[in-house]
């Protein structure tokens, strides 16, 4: 049972990794700092957790052959790319991201450069970092480490079901999300404003996103800096009211 909950953990660990090198990467490329990053709202990139898992699992054993582990870890990881880009779009009806405007990609969905940084992400996962997890991490007392994989677990459940529901509204919902722009009241404000703030991060995180059918995806982002533009009237409307009182 010790097992399962170090994999879990491990599993987060390399979701936060993850998450930590795409906000370096996106901040470098922007020259700004940017923390959107990924559709979930904490700091957890699951491809990442699930590709590190599928390295340690099947790639322990080409540890002293570095040449096969950066050519099987490229495959790997490239393959879990392809298919998580194909199914996000068959369940949300949206292309998150887009290579066509890169050399040697495959249908958009992934390219040379960054299966060559899955290569080398698999090398460091196997040589260095599961190491270093090994030896500091999971030596933890048994009820520290299944307390912590409890408490990760119960936010990301929670975390996970609340933007599904929230890119459900994305695919399905558009006309409904904006009759409640419209009819927006002081009392519901403070949800409302939950609601938007994720959905503005997804544009946000995913700025290259597409969807099948373009025209009613450029309507959805007008509805969404448009309703983004009526909460912040709102606000200055309460914070104004509030200074007249004074």
């Amino acid at each position: 049972m010790n097992n399962f909950y170090k994999i879990v953990l491990q599993f987060f660990i390399y979701s936060f990794i993850g998450y930590i090198i795409e906000v370096v990467v996106a901040t470098y490329k922007e020259k700004r700092l940017i923390i959107n990053r990924g559709f979930l709202i904490g700091p957890c990139l699951p491809i990442y957790g699930i590709g590190s898992l599928l390295i340690t699992f099947f790639l322990q054993k080409y540890e002293h052959d570095i040449v096969a582990l950066f050519i099987i870890s490229t495959t790997l990881c490239s393959t879990l790319e392809y298919l998580t880009s194909l199914i996000l779009e068959k369940i949300f009806n949206l292309r998150w991201w887009d290579y066509t405007y890169r050399k040697f990609n495959i249908n958009g969905r992934v390219c040379l450069q960054f299966a060559a940084l899955f290569g080398v992400g698999g090398v460091l996962i196997i040589k260095v970092i599961n190491p270093l997890i090994y030896k500091y991490l999971f030596t933890l007392p048994n009820i520290l480490l299944k307390s912590i994989v409890l408490v990760f677990s119960f936010i990301f459940i929670i975390d996970l079901i609340i933007t599904f529901i929230i890119l459900c509204q994305i695919k399905i919902n558009v006309t409904k999300f904006s009759d409640s722009t419209q009819k927006i009241k002081a009392e519901m404000k403070k949800q409302f404003t939950k609601h938007l703030t994720l959905k503005v991060r997804i544009l946000k995180s995913f700025p290259n996103i597409k969807s099948i059918d373009n025209s009613s995806f450029q309507k959805f982002q007008k509805i969404i800096f448009k309703a983004k533009a009526e909460v912040k009237n709102i606000k200055n409307k309460v914070k104004n009211s509030i200074e007249r009182t004074k």
